[in-house]
């Protein structure tokens, strides 16, 4: 072509509709592309935090399980020895009945 046709075209080819076209397409697809990215690692930074808080969950939950045998063990061992003082109580309460009657045994021979 000749050179002048090429510098004419060369100095006017920002005035065409599909270079502008184009030109927005690409940057309204740049654009989608970021914005996608943006949200693929808004979603992936999303799915750690769940992870972390997930992890946190099941660690109080062996540490409350953790509590709750032990608070199971202790009620059971004061429970043992809440029998053994109601065994010692009644065998008490039986010795103080027999002293009891042999006290009123005692008075009644005294006063006859």
């Amino acid at each position: 072509m000749d050179r002048c046709a090429i510098n004419f075209i060369a100095r006017r080819w920002w005035r065409r509709v599909e270079i502008w076209v184009i030109a927005a397409l690409l940057v309204l697809g740049g654009a989608v592309l970021g914005f996608q990215i943006g949200h693929w690692a808004l979603g992936s930074w999303y799915s750690q935090q769940v992870s972390e808080v997930r992890r946190g969950y099941d660690e109080a939950i062996k540490q409350r399980d953790l509590r709750l045998t032990t608070l199971a063990a202790k009620t059971q061992e004061a429970a043992g020895k809440v029998e053994a003082a109601a065994s010692t109580a009644t065998q008490a309460a039986d010795t103080a009945s027999k002293a009891a009657d042999k006290v009123n045994e005692a008075v009644e021979r005294a006063n006859p």
